[in-house]
């Protein structure tokens, strides 16, 4: 069976855009480290509200400004955009605060924890002109461009059931239990939901159960979504235990494999539905491994600034904004369960 080519876009083909981070936490450190090693875009001021911290960030990764708050980040002339990876309880505010100044933003995702802000904020954007896009990296890897154009070209037929799961022993990550820091639904989660989303469309149905602490933060999930195709996702998430990270859809004509784990740089396989398939894969040989696979965002977003975008061609306003719904949904069945 055929896998088609990916697209990588070349970093050198697309503008070099000025970007001021707002957040220089962990993620922000990774961030930065894959868009200096991998990208030519510059990042070239930090801002926090933590004393010190934009200091220390700013000379570890040799920024050329450190501004006093954040409102001062915003105004600065010399920036085109930001990268916003505050708390996620902190993303709307934030966000609207770089778009009212002008600013393009890449938000981390989730964009929100609600989907009415959400979708305030993208349609705020839009109505000035403005590229406002969650970081759902994954869609700008090269497996997932290799992903696009099998469910393009209709070979594979339709969907029938996909399976992804996201567990990982986090409980030493003090955020995800911690009010406002998302949780494992909104920071692990979220990527298998935007995997069935991206391959089934939205759901029709949804249930789900799970394991939820004394302070009322989901710590395990297990989710099954139905479509009006007929079609079925089943999600398995746990921020307690670890199990690989893995994602596959069974197709009409086919079964596709996104290798462990599937939101980084890894490898796609196409094989037959037989219970000895035959099989094609292609495996990531860029030399861009793990988070390090957050550089090729950075290049789609100045790419799509270029073009005077207002969204993301493969991760549009709706698509964040559904995803969000869905989310809502689970964690209000797991609060009345």
């Amino acid at each position: 069976m055929h896998l088609p080519e990916p697209l990588i876009l070349e970093p050198h083909s697309v503008p070099r855009l000025r970007w001021g981070v707002m957040g220089p936490g962990a993620i922000a450190e990774t961030w930065v480290g894959a868009v200096q090693k991998h990208t030519q875009q510059q990042v070239t001021a930090v801002a926090s509200r933590t004393a010190g911290r934009a200091r220390e960030f700013a000379n570890t990764h040799s920024l050329d400004h450190v501004s006093a708050d954040y409102d001062e980040l915003v105004s600065r002339e010399d920036i085109d955009a930001l990268y916003i990876a505050s708390y996620p309880s902190d993303h709307f505010d934030h966000a609207m605060l770089g778009l009212r100044a002008g600013k393009h933003v890449l938000v981390e995702k989730p964009l929100t924890l609600q989907s009415n802000q959400a979708a305030e904020l993208l349609s705020f954007a839009r109505s000035q002109g403005l590229l406002a896009m969650e970081a759902m990296w994954t869609r700008y890897l090269p497996q997932s461009t290799i992903l696009r154009a099998l469910l393009k070209s209709g070979d594979l037929g339709q969907p029938e059931l996909f399976a992804a799961q996201f567990c990982t022993d986090n409980r030493a990550v003090e955020r995800l239990w911690t009010p406002g820091g998302g949780g494992i639904l909104f920071d692990m989660g979220i990527y298998t939901l935007a995997m069935a989303q991206q391959i089934l469309g939205n759901p029709s149905t949804i249930s789900s159960s799970g394991i939820v602490g004394a302070n009322g933060i989901e710590q395990e999930l297990s989710v099954s979504l139905g479509y009006e195709s007929g079609a079925r996702a089943h999600l398995l998430v746990s921020g307690i235990a670890t199990l690989p990270q893995v994602a596959s859809c069974s197709f009409e004509k086919a079964q596709v494999g996104l290798h462990a784990p599937f939101f980084v740089p890894s490898a796609i396989t196409i094989g037959t539905k037989d219970f000895y398939p035959d099989e094609t894969t292609w495996k990531d040989t860029t030399g861009i491994q793990g988070h390090e696979g957050l550089a090729y965002q950075a290049t789609w977003f100045a790419n799509y600034v270029v073009q005077g975008l207002v969204e993301s061609p493969v991760h549009p306003h709706e698509d964040v904004v559904a995803t969000l719904r869905v989310m809502e949904e689970i964690l209000e069945s797991l609060s009345t369960a």
